[in-house]
């Protein structure tokens, strides 16, 4: 908490000696895997803030060689986020050196601005200025000073690499849109940012990316679905939307805004996770892979194209990452209403009061003579051949991308935004769909056969996940008239 307002006392510097030998890049080749161990020395690093100089404490994580030599492939920032400290994050940073072969130094930036100099907060531009002149400075000087203090014999790798946990996440972003903006072309150095669950609130976001695009730089975001830690997924969406068509990548199925940090400090683990929100089992370790891979593709001048380390895919694909999983960034779906309309089964939802104990659960939809979507919803109380429920309505689209209806069942629908009925994530062959409301307060796994398997349910469960509707609420909905046998005679 000290370290959130810069009270932090200052930390004597704690050098731990390596030699830092050049490395001899290799196109197409990234040095992974010839990391034997990784040394920690601590140290301040001092920042430009405006006319003042922030000397902020600083962890520096040295991948060694067998020999104890360092011959890392490039420098990483790791930026804590709102409210964090450089200690909560050393399990991410060991396995980035170690899986990267990276020198990468972690600071405390304040995240209150009441007892440092003006500007000195993660979100403040001053601050975010001053670390991209870390890096835009010819010479490095404030870095190489603070990498010698904590024990770097030797010149730093050029190449860097920028990333931060949220509001470090947005820092790292704002960093690499001025760094692009005050170096030239030939003397960018800068591979990519990554984002852990990145959240950009200060509004440099579009103007950062729109100077990272200039160079053509990946920007890359581990996201956790949409919760209040994250601005609702606000940076993830702004991502989207301003890079439409890239991979920019992928949110963690039933994750948490602290997957990424899981590890570090137990203490910290227990209560962020007990605050926030659990991280599942399987999720931090989908953060590394995920990390590691892209970092490693950059060093080597791949990407979503041509792979050679990293995980990548197209917009709203589904991914498997051991115990978890992922789906890939994706603008909301495009619906074509024609190829909407039919049967749909309820195979899952998140009961109301008015479908509890349903079966057979169906939606019907068709086109009125006016134009409208006419909406019949039925199903069977508690057994197959139970008492009927049917209620019949009608629906309009709020818009052209048609994925967010107002659904009516007393009175005529209307075309007023938002609606109540949104479709969040469909099949390219219209043969699930996930339905909820603006709010997710709802949701609605809706298939065009009565009966799926495990395997599809778990995916559309965890798909109903990364779009913010709670999975815990959802349950599975019975289908007792698909096993019905014709009786032939």
């Amino acid at each position: 908490m000290l370290s959130a307002f810069g009270l932090a006392a200052p930390e004597p510097p704690a050098p731990t000696p390596v030699v830092g030998v050049p490395a001899q890049a290799m196109p197409g080749t990234s040095s992974v895997g010839i990391v034997s161990g990784v040394k920690v020395g601590s140290s301040s690093l001092d920042v430009p803030v405006g006319a003042s100089t922030y000397s902020a404490a600083a962890d520096w994580y040295f991948p060694t060689q067998p020999d104890g030599t360092v011959r890392a492939q490039g420098v990483m920032l790791l930026q804590h986020g709102f409210l964090g400290s450089k200690s909560w994050y050393s399990a991410l940073a060991q396995d980035l050196a170690q899986q990267t072969n990276s020198i990468v130094v972690v600071p405390n930036i304040p995240s209150f601005p009441f007892f440092t100099c003006e500007g000195c907060t993660l979100s403040a531009v001053p601050m975010q200025r001053g670390v991209a002149a870390l890096f835009a400075d010819p010479n490095r000087v404030a870095l190489t000073q603070s990498a010698a203090a904590a024990g770097y014999e030797g010149v730093l790798p050029e190449k860097f690499v920028l990333t931060g946990h949220s509001a470090g996440g947005g820092l790292a972003a704002a960093a690499g849109g001025f760094y692009t903006a005050a170096v030239s072309s030939a003397d960018d150095d800068l591979l990519g940012v990554i984002m852990y669950d990145g959240v950009s609130s200060n509004g440099t976001f579009a103007t950062a990316l729109a100077n990272l695009d200039a160079r053509g730089t990946p920007v890359y975001q581990i996201a956790a679905p949409p919760q209040s830690w994250n601005a609702n997924g606000r940076t993830s969406t702004d991502l989207v939307a301003l890079r439409p068509d890239q991979f920019v990548g992928v949110v963690l199925a039933n994750g948490s805004h602290v997957d990424s940090l899981i590890g570090g400090v137990p203490i910290i683990d227990f209560f962020s996770q007990l605050f926030i929100k659990p991280s599942p089992p399987g999720n931090t370790q989908a953060v590394y892979t995920l990390a590691n891979g892209w970092i490693n593709d950059l060093y080597a001048g791949n990407g979503p194209t041509d792979p050679q380390y990293g995980i990548y895919g197209a917009p709203d694909q589904y991914l498997v990452l051991g115990q978890t999983a992922a789906v890939v960034l994706a603008p909301p779906p495009i619906v074509d209403v024609d190829r909407y309309l039919g049967t749909w089964y309820e195979v899952g939802s998140i009961k109301q009061f008015f479908s509890l104990g349903l079966v057979n659960t169906t939606a019907v939809y068709g086109l009125n003579p006016d134009g409208s979507i006419s909406v019949e919803n039925s199903g069977n109380y508690f057994v197959d051949g139970g008492p009927q429920s049917r209620i019949v309505g009608a629906a309009l689209p709020v818009d052209a991308t048609n994925n967010a209806l107002n659904v009516a069942f007393f009175g005529p629908a209307s075309a007023t935004p938002p609606g109540n009925y949104s479709i969040v994530d469909l099949a390219p062959d219209y043969s699930w769909a996930i339905v909820t409301d603006p709010g997710r307060s709802t949701g609605f796994l809706l298939t065009r056969t009565p009966t799926i398997s495990d395997a599809l349910y778990q995916e559309l469960l965890n798909r109903a996940s990364v779009k913010g509707i709670d999975t815990a609420r959802l349950t599975r909905t019975p289908q007792p008239a698909a096993a019905r046998t014709p009786i032939s005679f």
